[in-house]
């Protein structure tokens, strides 16, 4: 399907939640705009994010939550070696709240709002998750006269005396094409999650990662720029959600209310690698990007469970609560069920065994058993003389039967690719706007990361990907 009209002052690429912000605030201020996605349907991985990362927030305010603003950024430039940009963190940072403030003023609604895990207490949960919030905001669009057009990619941004004046689109459906005449692009892709030659340049072992990512996430946006000069800012950071179940067989996302998984990645229990030799304390899951960074140090890995952790988890309660996953009962009363479907599934991620002998040997790891001893010695004793891994979740894994979940790691999305201003402009190598090209999203978020997600500030994402949909438009001319 193509555009209705042939001329546009802005053109949104992308239909997630930073284009859609893009495209509420484009109709607010009077703009002609369409919105092209390339798939079939709407919001993209803002579907996905639990909420949106807020400081000063009328939702803070009502629960007493202040925040030292300038204190929060030092600590986040501290987290990202310095590779975040300090204007660019404090502008967001700083406008935050009003952002939250305009998106509720909107009618999207927030249960909560507080920390995750160890962390600022920034993220404002969304009544809904995060597809409410874009369905409200892709309604509201629509009834103020903003156009959609589905299964239409961008092909070549066109330049007419060094600034943008058109686009050529293609039907995803019936590869032909058509040029549209606008004044201004806005960049709104999702980054590059998605796109598997970017991601191997990116992270070491990419083999071993799993997108939960829509699938659409292929770096568009930021080779689209790339084409017209735009600088190839850094690759910024990948958002690992911790350990994940490693099985290439189904969709990443079969496993993300995995009792099975929040069990074998959450519960710090242990892990090993292709040897059998423990490499990690593994607490290291309060931050899910850190044990995301610490598996893919190990050429394979293994969660370790037996009969009597199952049980505590199933009848008993957890030994950690759940952090990262949207599977967050007191109880995974649903665990023996799922083991045993695994099983007689024949998962080839799920491996079992009566002795820690015949574990060994079923998954050739010469170490397992002195490791296991040895891991039981430290529970016994009270002290991870090796890790420093808590007292409290050294817990003993004795007797059989035994268990091993393989893991690799999951990734959520990816920032960077594109530097941009204040404004957010792209750039160029020297700095200079590409006159009337902007960029938002996961496109541009590389500014605000080092190497690492900054999950010390929840809702990061998604906060940005509305602030900064909303910024590009507000600075257009």
């Amino acid at each position: 399907m193509f555009t209705e009209q042939k001329h546009y002052d802005l053109v949104i690429v992308g239909g997630g939640l930073s284009g859609l912000t893009a495209a509420v605030t484009a109709s607010e201020k009077g703009l002609t705009a369409v919105v092209l996605e390339k798939g079939r349907t709407i919001g993209g991985d803002g579907n996905y994010v639990e909420g949106m990362m807020g400081v000063g927030s009328y939702l803070q305010k009502e629960n007493n939550i202040s925040i030292d603003k300038l204190a929060l950024l030092q600590d986040e430039l501290s987290y990202s070696h310095f590779e975040a940009s300090a204007p660019h963190l404090k502008q967001l940072i700083d406008c935050s709240g009003e952002t939250v403030d305009w998106i509720h003023d909107r009618g999207v609604h927030f249960s909560k709002v507080g920390p995750q895990g160890k962390s600022w207490p920034t993220i404002h949960t969304f009544v809904g998750g995060g597809h409410a919030a874009v369905m409200k905001l892709y309604t509201l669009a629509q009834s103020k006269g903003v156009e959609f057009a589905f299964s239409l990619s961008a092909q070549k941004i066109l330049m007419s005396n060094g600034r943008v004046n058109g686009l050529i689109v293609m039907d995803e459906a019936t590869g032909q094409r058509q040029d549209i005449s606008c004044k201004t692009i806005l960049l709104s892709t999702g980054g590059y999650v998605d796109n598997s030659k970017m991601i191997e340049s990116r992270v070491p072992r990419a083999s071993r990662t799993l997108s939960v990512s829509d699938g659409k996430s292929t770096g568009d946006g930021m080779q689209l720029a790339w084409r017209v000069g735009a600088e190839h800012y850094q690759m910024g950071a990948v958002q690992f959600g911790g350990g994940a179940i490693f099985d290439k067989t189904q969709p990443p996302y079969v496993y993300m209310g995995s009792q099975l998984a929040a069990a074998a990645t959450q519960e710090a229990i242990l892990w090993v690698n292709e040897k059998g030799e423990r490499f990690v304390n593994e607490d290291v899951n309060d931050n899910m990007c850190h044990a995301g960074n610490a598996i893919l140090t190990q050429s394979r890995v293994f969660s370790i469970l037996n009969q009597s952790t199952i049980d505590h988890l199933t009848d008993i309660g957890l030994y950690k609560k759940v952090g990262n996953s949207p599977a967050s009962p007191e109880r995974f009363e649903g665990l023996k069920l799922e083991i045993e479907s695994d099983l007689k599934s024949g998962k080839k991620f799920l491996v079992t065994a009566k002795t820690v002998e015949e574990l060994s040997e079923k998954l050739s790891m010469p170490a397992l058993g002195e490791t296991m001893r040895h891991y039981n010695e430290l529970a016994t004793h009270g002290a991870d003389t090796d890790f420093g891994k808590k007292k409290r979740y050294l817990t003993k894994i004795s007797t059989g039967p035994f268990y091993a979940v393989e893991l690799g790691v999951g990734m959520a999305c990816a920032l960077g690719g594109l530097n941009v201003n204040l404004k957010n402009e792209v750039v160029n190598d020297f700095g200079y706007p590409v006159p009337g090209l902007y960029a938002s999203g996961n496109d541009a978020a590389g500014v605000l990361v080092g190497d690492t997600y900054a999950v010390t500030l929840p809702g990061s994402t998604a906060g940005y990907a509305i602030f900064s949909g909303r910024n590009a438009v507000l600075n257009m001319i």
